[in-house]
């Protein structure tokens, strides 16, 4: 070990052994809840335990209740973790490490420290004992560095990743070892809680840590934990109780009350506990660190771009095995409102800069919603988050060779639908993948007007999700499709906005069955992931299928609003992305008559009429309020959207902005394919809104258009800045 790296630890170690110290007190005192000051992610962990185990958190102390289910589970994730031997003419290495994927191996850079060891090592599967005592039958592969090699410092993320090479020995499949998928979603784990580990200590036969191992302290790359580990352990896979990874192990030291010698292969590092009296005084024996999997999950996203192709294909592979399983229709919406650390309700109502989730502690609380006459189960305790929630998915056990072969295709833009897939599908709209030939949208598309995205979302860069491959003139996080553009919330997985251009002079209708110009428009909802975005950033099929009950797949961008010149038709196909998709209530469409036909209208009344220029820029996006929006597992429903549209008409530039609200229909069910009663009224409020009204609302900046707001002195100034929109003239164009 170097010496720098030795220095790293006994910084770490020191830096937080009050944080550890307080942790261990809490647990010991039955106060473990409050160990871990993140209340966002405390309440996505929680919400995750509880609706995965059905087991309600431990009244006192740390909660050693778990579904029988932890057992087998274990089981099955146990497989994926070898024992790493490298023999050289100088030394002799044994470590542990884990699949990561069908094709990736993992493990520490100190136990494989290049692709000429990795060359070296064999990797021994099942290197355990059975129920008899007895040794079980051993599988041994070979690494393949030349198909993919990735390697983080010591003193960075310590991780060797690389790819299975062949068999050499044994009979044990792919499918049979298994893998532990990586993530970095936020609701794997909080301090105070127990930890699991899978390792080969000293060169022994699998042994597996588990409980009375406490999460302790975390820091930004780092978690660090109380259990036992040895030589041999670096490289170990660390489990919170669903058996999901959530860090890597490499070190491990003893503090001052071990009475055994330091462990220098996992990390010896003496007197590396600053609090090491505290340490004794609670009996702990060994302080351990290991590499969160989400630093290392977000370090490999971004070595993809300068990847060859065969290494990028089998890590993004990897990366997408994380993937949401369909939820169980007849899911029932909850209602999650924020509060302040002190339990009074936050002030905000919707989230603004600086007062949104983003920015703010939030704490739970229930509320039960009645839906269709139903009442539903009190909402699962979680607060409104400002990271994305995922829900826990199943360890795979797919298809796959018998013997290390190519990696799975990374995931297509545009693949070929089985009939009956995606609810009964039968007509489908081809998607051109060379996403390089789209115009996107342009700010300078109406005369006199420039309007630039990355300006527009400059207050809200922080939560923009990052693509994996961007134009080069391009905003920050901008996906160009055929005559609009949209840009993604990263903590949210919708859109946060969308900008669209409109030629007038050329708009034409696409027929939805054939995706050619026509004019009357027919359904055929097959939707699309863009391979530019990493598809843990959009809420996919899997929710809206689950979720059919209430929800349909909504465009931000209307499928009519791009379609014009000479790729109309792609203009179409482009608008059925998941990137534009939004949940809408399944009757949220039937009354928008002013919202729905506002573009028809400018153009007829506002343009046409005058004889002007024909372009027109449609800008809109959900609304998101933490207080009033209502959650579907781990999707917070925009309980509205705004519009604005923007042309250049008889008295110069004009801009309209307008806000729909869906929230008065979610109490209504739709049971299987029929529809309402005719005398069931539909109730969306459409209003008139000012453009600072919506820059208060969504946190963007949208100042260039302010000199223009048609809604000027109109509305009240006091009070409620929205006016209800019950006829066209409602509408002011001038």
């Amino acid at each position: 070990m170097r010496p720098g790296t030795i220095n790293d630890i006994l910084r770490r170690f020191a830096a937080t052994g009050s944080e550890r110290r307080h942790t261990r007190t809490l647990v010991a005192s039955g106060d473990w809840r409050r160990a871990d000051d993140d209340t966002t992610r405390c309440a996505a962990f929680d919400a995750r335990v509880k609706r995965e185990s059905g087991l309600a958190e431990a009244v006192r102390g740390t909660n050693d209740f778990q579904p029988a289910a932890f057992l087998p589970e274990g089981a099955a994730a146990r497989r994926a973790v070898a024992r790493v031997v490298l023999q050289t003419p100088t030394a002799s290495i044994s470590g542990t490490g884990f699949l990561i994927s069908p094709t990736l191996f993992i493990t520490n850079q100190h136990v494989v420290a290049d692709a000429h060891a990795a060359g070296l090592a064999t990797l021994v599967f099942d290197d355990e004992l059975d129920e008899r005592g007895l040794p079980r039958p051993r599988t041994i592969f070979r690494l393949a560095p030349g198909r993919c090699a990735l390697f983080s410092d010591e003193q960075d993320l310590d991780y060797a990743l690389v790819a299975l090479g062949e068999r050499v020995q044994g009979d044990a499949t792919l499918v049979e070892l298994g893998y532990c998928p990586i993530s970095f979603t936020p609701d794997r784990h909080r301090k105070g809680m127990s930890v699991n580990i899978i390792q080969h200590p000293e060169g022994m036969p699998k042994t597996i840590a588990i409980r009375n191992n406490l999460l302790t302290a975390r820091t930004d790359t780092r978690l660090l934990y109380e259990t036992d580990t040895d030589f041999g352990s670096s490289g170990a896979p660390v489990y919170n109780d669903q058996w999901d990874v959530i860090a890597l192990h490499h070190y491990g030291a003893p503090s001052a009350s071990a009475q055994r010698a330091p462990a220098a292969g996992d990390a010896q590092v003496p007197n590396a506990n600053a609090d090491a009296d505290a340490d004794a005084d609670l009996g702990v024996a060994q302080v351990n660190e290991g590499i969160r999997i989400s630093s290392i999950y977000q370090d490999l996203q971004s070595r993809l771009p300068g990847l060859d192709a065969a290494a990028a294909a089998l890590v993004r592979d990897a990366l997408d095995r994380w993937v949401d399983p369909s939820p169980a229709a007849g899911r029932q919406l909850e209602h999650r409102a924020p509060t302040t650390a002190s339990g009074e309700a936050r002030v905000a109502a919707s989230e603004t800069p600086g007062a949104g989730p983003d920015s703010a502690l939030a704490l739970p609380l229930s509320v039960t919603v009645t839906l269709g006459g139903t009442a539903m189960a009190s909402a699962t305790p979680a607060a409104a988050s400002a990271v994305a929630l995922m829900p826990a998915f199943p360890r795979a056990t797919e298809t796959a060779p018998a013997q290390a072969g190519p990696a799975s295709a990374p995931r297509p833009a545009a693949r070929t639908l089985k009939h009956g897939e995606y609810g009964g599908l039968r007509e489908r709209i081809g998607i051109d993948t060379d996403y390089g030939n789209r115009n996107g949208f342009s700010g300078r598309f109406i005369p006199g007007l420039k309007l630039d995205l990355g300006k527009i979302a400059a207050p809200r860069k922080s939560i923009l999700a990052p693509l994996q491959e961007s134009a080069a003139d391009g905003a920050p996080g901008e996906l160009r499709y055929q005559n609009f553009s949209v840009l993604v919330h990263k903590t949210r997985r919708l859109a946060l906005f969308t900008a669209t251009n409109i030629d007038g002079a050329s708009w034409l209708a696409i027929d939805r069955k054939t995706g050619q110009p026509a004019t009357v428009p027919t359904e055929g909802d097959a939707w699309y992931d863009d391979p530019r975005i990493h598809p843990s950033y959009t809420v996919g099929q899997a929710f809206y299928s689950g979720w059919s009950h209430l929800f349909d797949r909504g465009h931000l961008t209307r499928r009519e609003d791009p379609t014009w010149g000479k790729f109309a038709a792609r203009a179409n196909a482009d608008t059925f992305h998941f990137t534009n998709c939004t949940p809408q209530h399944w009757q949220f469409n039937e009354s928008l008559e002013y919202w729905q036909g506002i573009e028809r209208y400018v153009l007829e009344k506002g343009i046409f009429d005058s004889g002007r220029d024909k372009p027109v820029t449609v800008l809109q996006g959900p609304v998101f309020d933490d207080i009033n929006d209502l959650w579907a597992d781990d999707v917070q429903v925009p309980s509205a959207f705004w519009k604005i549209v923007v042309w250049k008409g008889a008295g110069g530039l004009k801009a309209v902005a307008m806000i729909a609200d869906q929230s008065a229909l979610f109490s209504r069910q739709r049971h299987g394919s029929a529809p309402a009663p005719k005398d069931t009224p539909v109730d969306v409020l459409q209003w008139r809104a000012s453009i600072p009204t919506i820059e208060s609302r969504t946190g963007l900046d949208l100042g260039p258009l302010r000199a223009y707001d048609t809604a000027g002195a109109d509305l009240p100034v006091v009070g409620e800045v929205l006016m209800p929109i019950t006829r066209w003239e409602d509408i002011p164009l001038e």
